[in-house]
């Protein structure tokens, strides 16, 4: 029966997927075949070097002419030999224009994936080859379903709430099988995001956050023409980047209930309640550190540089993007320490119940 229902969640899965929105740009495989100095833009002699390159692209069975790319330390990027990604792009005159994308990484990227995989598969067994079902399934809804059906039109909010409820019934179910703990992470977690996402509305209005905070989120706004709110972006943008915590925190809670309980079968509802929540204020310090670390990491080094250049905290934490990641880590932080005495509650009421019928 549960390999049933996994698979219907398999085609579930796959039927949501629609197909990927036509890309304006094309990619190809390359390989370096030379390359040398030219000068650059006047306004930027002086103080770097540009090198043009020529690149085999053994698709069109044809050698292209790349885009002068600019060098800060005096050296070529690129050597000889070496495999890239090119794209292209034309415009409506028929004016061709190549440029090099980055390095050719799929094969150490593979790599890592796989060492990734057989850790998992070794260290976690069965609940480790869940994770990663759960992690495709995962990719697959988010990357190969939500984002196109968004970049073709789809309402932002409407398809981004779809797509973090259907991850989280595949994620419980996949990682930690269909039975009633896994039951109560779903309800828990739906209710967490409900959570979260009912303060990450209050305080996006209330500091006047539009999104557009990032260049990333600017280039989006552009490139799309304005017809992509990246408000709504950066509201699904909240929820998904704390329901993967929530999960955590939530089966944490949930498995620390039925331990206690089958320990000790004697304990009354509030007692386990109690109990469970002792342990989940010793796994919170560690959660909500972990979210706020994890987002200072990933904007270290624009930090770093707007700390450089302006020289006042204050001036900085009236920057958009600032905000947003203040905003996004401390909503994320408030939905976490609210789900764990609700879900301590659901686990103290469900599990007893469920444990003493059998």
């Amino acid at each position: 029966m549960k390999r049933i229902i996994l698979l219907i969640l398999l085609f579930i899965t796959f039927f949501l997927v629609s197909p990927v929105y036509a890309q304006k740009e094309v990619f190809y495989h390359g390989v370096i075949n030379g390359y040398k100095e030219i000068p650059c833009f006047k306004a930027l002699e002086g103080s770097y070097k540009c090198f043009e390159y020529y690149v085999d692209i053994e698709e069109l069975n044809d050698q292209k002419v790349i885009s002068p790319i600019l060098s800060e330390n005096e050296e070529s990027r690129f050597r000889k030999g070496d495999k890239v990604f090119v794209s292209f792009l034309s415009d409506e005159y028929g004016n061709e224009e190549w440029s090099i994308t980055g390095y050719d990484r799929n094969g150490s990227i593979l790599l890592i994936v796989c060492c990734f995989s057989a850790l998992a598969l070794i260290i976690g067994g069965k609940q480790g080859f869940g994770s990663l079902v759960s992690l495709i399934f995962t990719v697959l809804i988010l990357y190969l379903w939500a984002i196109p059906r968004i970049l073709n039109g789809a309402d932002v909010i409407s398809t981004g709430i779809i797509s973090v409820i259907v991850m989280i019934v595949v994620i419980m179910y996949s990682s930690y099988g269909i039975n009633i703990k896994s039951h109560i992470g779903v309800i828990s977690c739906i209710i967490g995001v409900l959570i979260v996402g009912l303060l990450a509305k209050l305080f996006v209005n209330l500091t006047n956050i539009n999104g557009s905070g990032s260049e990333e989120a600017f280039l989006l706004f552009s490139q799309t023409g304005g017809d992509i709110s990246l408000a709504d972006v950066f509201f699904i943008s909240i929820l998904i980047g704390s329901m993967g915590v929530l999960d955590d925190v939530v089966m944490s809670q949930i498995s620390a209930a039925s331990e206690l309980y089958t320990t000790d079968k004697g304990l009354s509802g509030f007692e386990l309640y109690k109990k469970a929540m002792n342990i989940g204020k010793d796994h919170l310090s560690s959660m909500v550190n972990t979210l706020f670390i994890a987002y200072a990491g990933s904007s270290l080094a624009t930090v770093m540089l707007l700390i450089y250049n302006s020289k006042e905290m204050g001036n900085i934490l009236q920057m958009d993007f600032i905000a947003e990641e203040i905003v996004r880590s401390l909503v994320s932080s408030m939905g976490i320490l609210l789900i764990v005495p609700i879900t301590s509650i659901i686990a103290a009421k469900v599990i007893p119940s469920i444990l003493n019928e059998k």
